[in-house]
């Protein structure tokens, strides 16, 4: 089961979505987050969970998964260029879980709140029948678009725009289940700072979360075009090859289309020019390495087959 083929299925019914709501969809599935116009005004949603022995090892301090809970979903709000505003969590826990356990998870929710200004406002809990079963923690967010009121979207990419990464790649996570997936620093202030640095030439932006060339195809397959990646560009976290560089994901850095060059950094956070969208299939990614062209379009995260973790 390919998490793409789930996410397909869901878009086909976007188009019923607006019969069924007193309140106009203005983004359906298939982007970082959805929009709804609420009382005149669009307000971001989106939801994300995050699984046991999945996306952290047993034993990693409870806070530190609560923090990584929340962040991922800031980190979308920052892909729409939008404000978090407030956020709301469940938690699957094995009926013997540690009280002590459960008091430090909530304690890493309220303080992941205060630190990304956006607090976890309610909720649920729940056990698991089975003692053997995984945690899961499951946020959902609520966002605003930011002072100017614009939206980035996934779609818009022109052929020739830049393809630029905030940050560094690589190292989002290791297989002894370390790596910066603990420490994610959504890039909220970047893409505001994006926003009005750029104006009307910053055309689609993506949370990298499953491998730069995922998300830079997930670029090019909604704005219709492909993308190509240098090999010797790309801003590595620690000397690697550039199959981890394009393929790792949990880095949450911004990947963005742009007409001309971009800054050479955002609130403090570098930006680097690593590729192009170009002409050719839709979603296709090329990686240029020296000489040689290599097919990158299969690589990264998704969830249904085997990942680089």
């Amino acid at each position: 089961m390919h998490e793409s083929w789930i996410i397909d299925r869901i878009r086909a019914g976007n188009a019923a979505l607006e019969a069924s709501s007193a309140f106009p969809i203005l983004i359906a599935p298939g982007d970082d987050m959805a929009a709804v116009r609420i009382a005149g005004a669009p307000v971001l949603l989106a939801a994300d969970q995050v699984i046991e022995d999945r996306h952290w090892r047993r034993g990693t301090p409870l806070d530190l998964v609560a923090r990584k809970a929340l962040a991922r979903n800031v980190s979308d709000v920052a892909a729409m260029a939008g404000v978090p505003v407030c956020a709301l969590a469940t938690a699957a826990l094995a009926p013997d879980c540690d009280p002590r356990e459960a008091a430090t998870l909530v304690d890493g929710f309220r303080a992941a709140g205060a630190e990304f200004r956006c607090p976890v406002v309610g909720g649920d809990v729940g056990t698991h029948a089975d003692p053997g079963a995984p945690m899961v923690l499951s946020v959902s967010i609520v966002a605003l678009p930011g002072p100017g009121g614009r939206i980035v979207r996934r779609a818009g990419a022109r052929p020739g725009d830049l393809l630029c990464v905030t940050g560094v790649l690589g190292d989002g996570w290791r297989p002894d289940g370390g790596g910066r997936h603990l420490a994610i620093a959504p890039r909220v202030a970047e893409a505001l700072e994006l926003v009005a640095a750029l104006g009307d030439r910053l055309h689609a932006m993506i949370d990298v979360s499953d491998g730069l060339a995922r998300d830079a195809g997930h670029l090019g397959r909604e704005s219709g075009l492909a993308v190509e990646i240098s090999a010797a560009d790309l801003p590595a976290a620690r000397p690697m090859p550039w199959q981890r560089l394009v393929g790792d994901g949990e880095e949450h850095e911004l990947a963005f289309a742009v007409d001309g060059a971009p800054p050479a950094s955002v609130a403090g956070t570098s930006v680097t020019v690593v590729g192009r969208f170009v002409a050719g299939v839709a979603g296709a990614v090329t990686v240029l390495d020296g000489a040689e062209r290599h097919d990158a379009s299969a690589l990264g995260w998704e969830h249904g087959r085997e990942s680089p973790r």
